[in-house]
Parts: C-alpha cells; sequence; structure tokens
C-alpha cells in the first residue's frame, strides 16, 4: 500500500469517527411553536425502537426550576395521554403528534373521553415517552404569546 492509500483510509476513519460522535444514542423529540404544538420523534442508533406512550403534563410550580430527577412528579398533572393500537410500531414510522389531535394509529387513554384541557398562557408543560426508556424524549415547554417556546430542563 502506498502513502497516498495510507493516508485516504486515516481519512475516511476519522471522518467515521466524527460522524459517529455528533450522532446521538438516544431517541428525541422536538416540537415546533404552534399553539397547540406539535411533536416529532427521532432515534438514531438507541436500542429503544417503539414508544409505549405519549404523555402531555402540567408541571407543578415547585418542580418548574428543579433537575428532571429532583422533582416530586406526584405534584405534576398528567393532562393527555395517548398510546399505539400497535405496540410494535417503530418510532421512525410514528406520526407527528399535535396536542389534543389523535393521530390515525393511537388511542387516548387520559382523559377517559372528551378532548384535554386547553394549554394555559405561562403555564409549564412536558411532552414525551417514559423518561427511564428515552431521557431525551422529553421536552419541557410554555405558552407565550400564543406559541409554544421550550424550555431547557435542569439536569
Amino acid at each position: 500500500m502506498n502513502l497516498k492509500d495510507e493516508s485516504m483510509r486515516y481519512a475516511v476513519f476519522a471522518l467515521l469517527g466524527v460522524f459517529l460522535m455528533a450522532c446521538s444514542t438516544d431517541v428525541t423529540i422536538s416540537m415546533d411553536a404552534g399553539n397547540p404544538p406539535t411533536f416529532k420523534f427521532a432515534r438514531n442508533f438507541s436500542e429503544v425502537n417503539t414508544l409505549p406512550f405519549f404523555d402531555v403534563v402540567e408541571v407543578a410550580r415547585e418542580n418548574e426550576n428543579l433537575p428532571y430527577h429532583e422533582q416530586h412528579f406526584e405534584k405534576n398533572v398528567t393532562l393527555w395521554r395517548i398510546v399505539p393500537e400497535k405496540v410494535d410500531t417503530p418510532i421512525d414510522q410514528l406520526p407527528s403528534i399535535t396536542y389534543g389531535h389523535v393521530p390515525t394509529g393511537f388511542s387516548q387513554k387520559l382523559p377517559e373521553s372528551g378532548s384535554p384541557p386547553a394549554l394555559v398562557e405561562g403555564r409549564v408543560y412536558e411532552a414525551g415517552g417514559p423518561p427511564v426508556m428515552m431521557r431525551r424524549a422529553i421536552i419541557r415547554f410554555a405558552i407565550r404569546n400564543g406559541r409554544a417556546v421550550r424550555i431547557p430542563i435542569s439536569e
């Protein structure tokens, strides 16, 4: 092997390493700024491939500034829960989820009937899947000036 081929091999391995380090290994969630907001999941190299449920929770005032693991979760209120009808649906094939609109292939568990409560300006909410399975698939947000705004969650 000549020097040029060896240099090319190292360059390819270096680029591959940078690419792999830049990719998240977790399931992630994104949100648009609509009111109500729409959420979308993405799966990179995570071993988690399905979403058992999707919740929107109103965060209790005393939990708003606490790191996630220090919250008193029993004080938060689950406003809306939907579950996929096929538990083995891959995350990459899930539809976008708009708060209060049950997407095709899902059923609503909370509230048992009717629509969930409207999101209130200035209150803090969290949306996502089970944090034990997918810790980066929880998003915190508030409605400000009629738009959904992402709020960082303390680690």
